[in-house]
C-alpha cells in the first residue's frame, strides 16, 4: 500500500513543491516553514525510499532519473485532485437548496421511493427533509414548502390544493390471504365467530378505528388483537411485514399499495372531508426552482391518484 512506501503524505507534498520550485528555499516560503525542515523531509523521503530523489551542487539542485518519475507521478496526481475539487466546489456553489417541511411517514413512504425520479427531474437542487408532528406542527422561517392539513384561515400562507384526507384499512398480501379481507364479515357472518384480526394501531392517532368502523359499518370480529405503537412509521412498516392491518392515509401509503406491498384489507374508503395543502409563506417572494418542486410535488400525488383509482376498481371488480 502506498502509504507503507512513504513516511509521510506531507512528504510528498514536500517533494512535489520543491521539485516544481526547484529551489529547497522556495518552497519553505511556499510551504512557510524553514529551509532546515524541508531538507530533513527530503532526506527522510529518500532514506525510507532507499534511492536519492535529488543531484546537489551547492545550492543548485536537479532530479535523478528516480526522482523525475516519481515527481511526473505526484504532479499529476495533485493536478487531478486539485480539479475534481474545483468541480466539487463548483457544483456545490450551482446546488439550489430547497426545504420540505412533511411528516417522517410521508418522507419514508412516500418521498423516499421516488427520490431518483426527483434527482433525474431536478439534478441542480439539494434537499432539506424537515419533520413534523403535533409538538411541531408550523412552518418555521427556514421551510420552503410544506404540507399539512390546512386551516383555511390560517394567515401569513399560500396554499395549493395536494389531496383530500382519504383512509382505508390496508395489510399485506399475504395477510389478506391468509386471514381474509375485514369485510368478509358482512358476507359471511354465520362464521365469524371463526375470523380474528389483528390490528396495529398508533396510540395518537387521531382518526381511530372506531371512527373508521362506525364511517364504514363493518365490524371488528371477535378474538381480535391489537399492536400499538407510538411511532405512525412503525404502523406502516408492520402492516408490510403481515403482522395486522393498519388505518392509513393514502398520502403516505399510495406507493406501497401501487408496488404492491400494501392491499386493502376492506373495500371502504373513508374520506374525512378535510384537504391536504401544499404551503409556503407569502412573505417572501418563491423561488421558481421552490415553484418547480411544488408542481412536481402535486403532478406526483395527481398521478398516483389515477394510478390508485384504476387498481380499486380492478380489486373491485374482481371481487
Amino acid at each position: 500500500m502506498l502509504r507503507r512506501r512513504i513516511p509521510t503524505a506531507n512528504s510528498l507534498f514536500t517533494f512535489e513543491a520543491v521539485a516544481r520550485l526547484a529551489s529547497f528555499s522556495a518552497a519553505a516560503n511556499e510551504l512557510n516553514v524553514t529551509q532546515p525542515a524541508i531538507s530533513r523531509s527530503i532526506s527522510g523521503l529518500e532514506a525510507h525510499l532507499g534511492y536519492p530523489l535529488f543531484e546537489r551542487h551547492g545550492r543548485w539542485i536537479k532530479l535523478t532519473q528516480n526522482g523525475d518519475k516519481l515527481f511526473r507521478a505526484t504532479s499529476t496526481a495533485f493536478n487531478t485532485i486539485d480539479s475534481s475539487m474545483m468541480e466539487i466546489d463548483q457544483r456545490q456553489e450551482n446546488l439550489e437548496s430547497i426545504t420540505i417541511s412533511m411528516s417522517p411517514s410521508a418522507v419514508n413512504y412516500w418521498f423516499i421511493p421516488r427520490m431518483p425520479l426527483f434527482n433525474k427531474k431536478f439534478p441542480g437542487i439539494s434537499l432539506n427533509f424537515q419533520d413534523y408532528g403535533k409538538a411541531n406542527d408550523g412552518l418555521t422561517g427556514n421551510v420552503d414548502l410544506g404540507i399539512r392539513l390546512s386551516n383555511p384561515q390560517e394567515p401569513d400562507m399560500h396554499r395549493w390544493p395536494f389531496a383530500d384526507e382519504e383512509i382505508i384499512a390496508l395489510c399485506s398480501p399475504e395477510y389478506r390471504t391468509t386471514n381474509g379481507p375485514l369485510d368478509q364479515l358482512n358476507t359471511d357472518f354465520d362464521h365469524s365467530r371463526e375470523i380474528s384480526h389483528t390490528f396495529v394501531e398508533w396510540a395518537d392517532q387521531r382518526f381511530g378505528l372506531d371512527e373508521f368502523l362506525k364511517s364504514t359499518g363493518l365490524q371488528i370480529p371477535k378474538n381480535s388483537s391489537f399492536i400499538k405503537f407510538s411511532d405512525y412509521s412503525s404502523i406502516l412498516h408492520s402492516a408490510i411485514e403481515g403482522q395486522g392491518i393498519a388505518l392509513a392515509w393514502i398520502t403516505e401509503a399510495s406507493n406501497q399499495i401501487l408496488e404492491g406491498k400494501l392491499v386493502p384489507a376492506c373495500a371502504q374508503v373513508v374520506k374525512t372531508g378535510r384537504r391536504y395543502h401544499i404551503l409556503a409563506s407569502n412573505l417572501t417572494p418563491m423561488r421558481p426552482a421552490v415553484e418547480d418542486v411544488r408542481d412536481w410535488l402535486i403532478n406526483q400525488m395527481r398521478l398516483d391518484r389515477k394510478k390508485l383509482q384504476k387498481l380499486f376498481k380492478a380489486e373491485r371488480d374482481q371481487g
